[in-house]
Formats: C-alpha cells, sequence, structure tokens
C-alpha cells in the first residue's frame, strides 16, 4: 500500500508533527514543551517490516529535524518496535531549553548593623565583649555599594535549530533615599552625608541617627558614630560613646568617656573620678559627681556638680544649684547658685582664662621638671657604669653593661632634645587674645567658706560665707576681689572709683 503523510497542529502543550500510516506501522511524531523534545508513538502491524534506525531519522529529517536527533533513543524506539512492543511517547529528539538571565542585585559595601558580630581576638588571644558594634560609620562621597544589571541569559534551540530568545533578568529596583545618591550610569551608590547605611525595602538610605532605646551594655557596647547618638535609657560604667552630630542620654551614665563634636545631654553622671565628657557643643546635664568636662562651648547644670573637674571656652552655668569640690574654669564666665560646702571643702573657681592654653603651660611646666628628674637620675646612673671598670674575664656581663650603658645613653639624649624643645615653647609661650573673656563670677545665693576664686592676677579664699545675689569680679585699682551688686554675665561692670564694693 502506497504510504500516506498527514499533518496536523494541536494547540495544547504539543503539536502533532507528522502522521506516518501505512499496512507495516502507524507513526505519529509530535513536537512536545515548546517544540524543544519531539515525541514519537508506533503500532507495529507487520514485525518483519518494523522501521529500522536509518527509516526514523530520514522521516525525522523529512521533518527538519537533523542535528538534535537522540541516536540512542532511536536505537529503543526501533528496537521495542521490533518486539512488537509498540513504544509511546518516546522521546527522539531533544533540543535545549533557554537559561533565563540571572536578576540584577545590590552589593552594599558597608554594613548597616543587621550583621552577627564576630569576635575578634587581640595579639593575646583576649576578646573585648564590649567592642560589638556591627555597623560602619559612612563618609561623605563614601562609595557604598554597587547595583548589578541583570545578565541576558543564554537562548535555547528548538528541535529544528531554530533559537529560542531567553528571559532577561529583573532589574534590582534600588532606591536612593535620604543622604544617597546614583552615579551617572546608576551602577553605583555613594554618601552625600555621615551617618550609617540602612537598606530598607529597597531603599538604601544614611541615617544620621543611631537610637538605642534601651541601656548601653554588653548587648550593644561602646558606640562610635558619625552622627547623632539618642539612648533612651542609661549607660553603663565603661561604656564609651563618640559621636559627631551631638548625644543625648535620657538616663544616667556611669564611668564611661563621651566624646563628641556636637552638643551633649545627659540625665546624670557618677564618674567614680574615672569618666569624662569632651564635647565642641553645649553640654546639659542635671546632676554631676567625679566628672571631668572639657567643653569648647558653654556648660549647664541643673541642679548639682560635686568633686568635679568643669572646663569650658564659654560659660558655667548652675543657676539652680551648687558647685562643691573639685574645680570650675571658664572663659566668659562662671554663674551659680551657691558655692562650697558647709564643710567648708575646697572648691576653685577660675573666671576669663581660656583652659586649652592654661592646661598647655601647666603641662609643660610639670613635664620639664620631669624630664630634668630623669635626665639626673640617668646621669647619675650613667657615672656610676662608667666608673666601674668592665669584667674582662666575664663577657656576658660585660656585655650587658655595655647593653645597658647604650641604652641610658641613647635615652640621655632623647630627654635632652624634649627638655630643649620644652624650654623653648615655654620661653615663647603667650597667652592669645579672646575678646569674648570675663573674668567674673556670679554667685545667687551662697558662697560659703572654703572657696577659692581665681580673677586675673587674684586668688582669695572666703573666710567667711557671704550671702547673694551678687557679681564678684578682680579689683584692678587696689587689689584682692570686688563683691558688687549682681549683674548679668554679658553687663557691663563700673569702674572701682565708681561703685563701692559690698
Amino acid at each position: 500500500m502506497a504510504q500516506s503523510s498527514t499533518k496536523s497542529r494541536i494547540k495544547s502543550g504539543s503539536k502533532v508533527l507528522a502522521e506516518y500510516v501505512n499496512d507495516d506501522y502507524s507513526l505519529q511524531l509530535q513536537a512536545c514543551d515548546s517544540e524543544i523534545e519531539c515525541r514519537a508513538g508506533i503500532s507495529v502491524h507487520n514485525l518483519e517490516k518494523s522501521p529500522s534506525p536509518a527509516d526514523i531519522i530520514s522521516i525525522l529529517r523529512r521533518n527538519n529535524i537533523t542535528s538534535t536527533v537522540d541516536l540512542e533513543q532511536v536505537a529503543i524506539f526501533c528496537t521495542e518496535a521490533a518486539q512488537g512492543n509498540n513504544p509511546q511517547d518516546m522521546i527522539l529528539a531533544r533540543g535545549q531549553e533557554p537559561e533565563p538571565g540571572e536578576d540584577g542585585w545590590f552589593e552594599l559595601l558597608v554594613s548597616t548593623g543587621k550583621d552577627v558580630s564576630e569576635w575578634e581576638e587581640d595579639e593575646f588571644g583576649r576578646v573585648n565583649f564590649k567592642d560589638v558594634q556591627s555597623f560602619s560609620n559612612v563618609e561623605i562621597d563614601e562609595h557604598i555599594g554597587n547595583i548589578h544589571p541583570p545578565t541576558a541569559g543564554e537562548p535555547g534551540k528548538t528541535i529544528a535549530g531554530d533559537l529560542i530568545p531567553p528571559l532577561s533578568g529583573k532589574s534590582a529596583n534600588i532606591i536612593a533615599g535620604a543622604g544617597v545618591r546614583l552615579s551617572d550610569d546608576g551602577s553605583q551608590t555613594f554618601a552625600t552625608r555621615t551617618g550609617r547605611a540602612v537598606f530598607d525595602n529597597n531603599i538604601l538610605s544614611i541615617a544620621e541617627e543611631f537610637i538605642v532605646d534601651g541601656d548601653v551594655d554588653l548587648s550593644v557596647g561602646h558606640i562610635t558614630f558619625n552622627g547623632f547618638v539618642d539612648i533612651k535609657g542609661d549607660v553603663l560604667d565603661d561604656f564609651n560613646i563618640t559621636a559627631t552630630k551631638g548625644i543625648k542620654v535620657s538616663g544616667a551614665v556611669g564611668a564611661c568617656r563621651i566624646q563628641c563634636d556636637g552638643a551633649v545631654t545627659i540625665g546624670t553622671m557618677t564618674g567614680k573620678g574615672l569618666g569624662k565628657i569632651v564635647c565642641q557643643g553645649a553640654l546639659r546635664a542635671n546632676y554631676l559627681n567625679q566628672v571631668t568636662v572639657e567643653c569648647w562651648n558653654d556648660i549647664h547644670i541643673a541642679h548639682e556638680v560635686r568633686n568635679s573637674v568643669l572646663k569650658s571656652t564659654g560659660s558655667i552655668h548652675i543657676d539652680s544649684g551648687q558647685i562643691s569640690g573639685g574645680e570650675a574654669i571658664a572663659l566668659e564666665g562662671i554663674e551659680v547658685k551657691a558655692i562650697g560646702a558647709r564643710s567648708g571643702i575646697k572648691t576653685h573657681l577660675t573666671s576669663g582664662v581660656y583652659f586649652p592654653e592654661s592646661d598647655r603651660l601647666k603641662y609643660l611646666r610639670t613635664r620639664v621638671k620631669s624630664v630634668a628628674e630623669q635626665v639626673k637620675r640617668i646621669s647619675e646612673a650613667l657615672n656610676a657604669l662608667n666608673k666601674k671598670p668592665l669584667p674582662a674575664n666575664r663577657p656576658a656581663l660585660r656585655e650587658a653593661i655595655e647593653l645597658r650603658v647604650g641604652i641610658l645613653t641613647q635615652r640621655h639624649v632623647n630627654l635632652e632634645e624634649e627638655r630643649e624643645g620644652l624650654n623653648e615653647e615655654l620661653i615663647n609661650f603667650s597667652v592669645g587674645e579672646h575678646p569674648t573673656a570675663r573674668a567674673r563670677i556670679n554667685v545667687l545665693a551662697k558662697l560659703m567658706e572654703g572657696a577659692v576664686l581665681h580673677l586675673g592676677e587674684t586668688s582669695e579664699e572666703i573666710k567667711m560665707e557671704r550671702s547673694g545675689p551678687m557679681t564678684i569680679i578682680e579689683n584692678t585699682k587696689d587689689g584682692g576681689l570686688r563683691f558688687l551688686s549682681h549683674s548679668p554675665l554679658a553687663a557691663v561692670v563700673k569702674e572701682p572709683e565708681e561703685d563701692s564694693d559690698n
């Protein structure tokens, strides 16, 4: 019987490529899975005339299927057919599925703080469990991330050898939030302000605040932040905070170091002689005890200061409280409700002095004295060593003595060079001009016995309690101090001949 061929299409996941029906067998070819596979089914009527592999390959070629033929599968198909098994739905040719492109992604080059901290050991194998800060401090114009584009993917191939275009990956939908800019080509992100990176819901921004909802303890560790630090709880002993734009602690601060390029506001601080605050902006606190403060602005204390050292390049205000013990130095004046204590504890107040200069002068004088003492002791030791004859019969001892002489000699030379530099600085040391300087102390209520006031060239210890309000200045005409009626720190004080002392 003559061989006939019919073709039809099926709209489902497969379509009929061809049907071959004759007296010996009935063969159907189907293209499946978007024409990536060619499947075949056969019913053999005459086993002696079952199609050979060459017959099947010839039929496939007639349907433009050549390079994708699976010869092994064709051989199995023909063997099964010759045995009368009538194989169905066997794959005779296979193309290649397209590989979709990878999605674009964002590579963050800094830490947001969500990463788990890894403990780092020092050279001695020790771990500081207080160094747990995991976020990165970001600087202006710092490169903080890369936006990687999607890839195009790899094309596939049908059973006929036609290319199947792949699906491209999706672009990374990154939104530049506050404090972030994109590069011109959109592939990089840069910070436009200092702070820490925040990446949420595909929005990248730079936060200028670091908020701690509870206490600063081992779970938080030391804080170093290029921005504003807001602590809702307390700061426990030995946890340090450093910030550039400001620090606010709602609760109590222990024996810590607080350092800030901006203003600092705290509740209370008990420093135990170890606590220190260094700030460029104004300091505000309710209570300080055994704390050292170096402030390049005004200091405002609401209630009390005890046994502390306050240094300010502005003014010091304790309008509603008392300062007892310790020392207070201000360039632009001091105003306090009460000075000293009933016990007569010494409380030193200095006004009109720029403390960085006075501190440097004090350091120079102390260091010169220390260096001179060291030079003297080394000279005595060298003289003693040089007087003793070196033991010729004990080479190890001789070598040790020579080594010690060499070390002391070099140390002596270094100290002499340092002393020369210190003396030169002392000779040339001069106090700068400070137009805002005010050698004035205002006492609103009580000036108690034991207070020591330093104004201008005058230093005087108060021997008898005085009641305020009063303004105290140096008596440049007759010497000593002048106790005047109270006037604001910025007010102009009359000359001695125009106003009598209290």
